[in-house]
């Protein structure tokens, strides 16, 4: 029956590109194919999801369009590659250049890049870049940090710089996403050069992982380790340009460019080898093999992968409402000219579809704060409004999502107490679990009547085993599920 089904499967596939990539893999990833088979006839939406433009908001932006984040759901900031900073108001339809930006390098893929506001901006009104900069030997990927003040950004500071410097114009990353405990998770591309990647005493190629001051953090996978750069997170990236935070569970998905074929989705893990260039599903631009493994012992596989390649660009996850083990993520394509719409349970992946097909270049896209869906794009450079034929949004008035939009784990991973923190919108009875990754109960935490508002709990793990664990929160009639990691 294997050898039949990989049959079929081989006689389907037209172009050289893909045989090639077929051959060198199909013993190494059968068990992929067959969940993609599976899990690709099962949909919970009645029809096909389809998004389409609704409004252009900016037309012919002057710059290459990269990055862009909310204020408020009337207020976007984007970047523009070649080193502008806008504010855009949509209610009055107004555009205004923010001052006081770094020093930017912008040459090659290199310039400046996304954007991220700091969790409590309300309060401290910090926005983050990241950007290329250049010094002696080439150039590296920066992240600093700004307090917006009208229109301007002030006391502007380099907290992080990527080293070494390159003297090449490829493979800058790089997307920043901000965690519940804080904590900011930044991707650093290989700089052209793949080696790099598997090298842990350079930050290229990685996923860092950063204090919001652009200080290390404690608790760090490879803090001690000899010859290792403390900031990494995880290793054997290529080029991550997407990555975003999964809103019920926490964690941090990310996607990168495979070369000719080989674009990944993985789940970022600490201390976690994602294999590039020593696995990989894609080719060299000339046809010749780069691996003629896929996976190999110690390195983690792609939830899923794309051959030929769509060059993925920016990520969102929809909020809506789904259980915690589902997801629906937006995932822009340059190459592929679309948006890529992917639902996940489990981690694997149920079905993908596109939308809007040869519109443009999709280098970004986000889900406001009200629920809509907006886009930047290159070829032509627009901001766009953008509208589904499937509900994408429920309000977070709801007890489930008002739970799991303030609560937080820290540290994460861990490995002595560590604290919970999550908020109720009403009085509730509230029961929080261990369980194991097989669904066992291994210890309760609390089980109690807890009033409306903010609570924390502390644990100590010392009697658990390192592994990963599912904390489950029982409330209203609701579950929730938070992974942790014991270190």
């Amino acid at each position: 029956m294997k050898n039949k089904l990989m049959n079929i499967l081989f006689n389907k596939c037209s172009t050289l590109e893909f045989k090639a990539f077929f051959k060198k893999s199909i013993h190494k990833s059968f068990m992929v194919f067959m969940y993609t088979i599976i899990f690709n006839s099962y949909s919970t939406f009645a029809q096909t999801p389809q998004l389409s433009e609704d409004q252009v908001l900016i037309n012919n932006i002057g710059g290459i369009p990269w990055g862009f984040t909310f204020i408020t759901s009337d207020e976007i900031l984007f970047t523009e590659r070649q080193g502008k900073l806008s504010r855009y108001v949509i209610s009055t339809n107004s555009l205004t250049e923010i001052t006081g930006l770094p020093v930017i390098s912008a040459s090659g893929q290199g310039g400046l890049l996304d954007i991220a506001l700091h969790p409590n901006f309300s309060s401290n009104n910090f926005v983050y870049l990241t950007y290329s900069v250049a010094g002696p030997g080439g150039q590296t990927t920066a992240l600093g940090r700004g307090t917006l003040v009208g229109n301007q950004l002030q006391n502007f500071n380099e907290l992080f710089r990527a080293l070494p410097l390159v003297n090449s114009g490829q493979h800058f990353g790089s997307r920043i996403v901000f965690d519940y405990n804080n904590l900011i998770y930044m991707s650093v591309g290989d700089r052209g050069t793949p080696a790099n990647a598997q090298n842990k005493n350079n930050h290229l190629g990685k996923v860092l992982r950063l204090n919001d001051d652009g200080s290390v953090p404690t608790n760090n996978p490879l803090i001690g380790e000899p010859n290792t750069q403390p900031e990494i997170y995880c290793w054997g990236n290529r080029n991550i340009q997407g990555m975003a935070m999964h809103p019920a569970t926490g964690e941090i998905y990310a996607h990168e460019h495979g070369p000719m074929g080989g674009d990944e989705l993985n789940l970022i893990k600490p201390n976690t080898n994602y294999g590039w260039p020593s696995v990989t599903f894609g080719l060299n631009y000339n046809g010749s093999i780069i691996s003629s493994d896929t996976t190999l012992p110690g390195m983690e596989l792609p939830l899923t992968y794309w051959v030929p390649s769509i060059a993925p660009s920016g990520m969102t996850f929809l909020k809506n409402a789904q259980p915690s083990n589902e997801a629906d993520i937006l995932i822009g394509a340059l190459n592929g000219s679309h948006i890529h719409w992917l639902k996940m349970k489990d981690d694997m992946k149920v079905s993908s579809t596109t939308s809007m097909n040869g519109y443009a270049r999709f280098r970004d896209v986000r889900q406001a704060p009200n629920g809509k869906i907006y886009a930047l794009t290159e070829t032509p450079n627009r901001l766009v409004l953008l509208q589904s034929n499937v509900q994408v949004f429920t309000p977070t008035s709801t007890a489930n999502l008002e739970l799991i939009e303030r609560v937080a784990l820290y540290p994460n991973p861990s490995h002595g107490e560590s604290k919970l923190t999550f908020y109720l919108p009403s009085h509730q009875f509230v029961t929080i679990s261990i369980y194991d990754m097989n669904g066992v109960l291994l210890k309760e935490l609390t089980s109690q009547n807890y009033t409306m508002g903010e609570h924390s709990l502390l644990f100590n793990s010392d009697e658990l085993p390192k592994s990963v664990y599912n904390i489950v929160i029982h409330h209203g009639g609701i579950k929730t599920n938070l992974k942790w990691v014991k270190i």
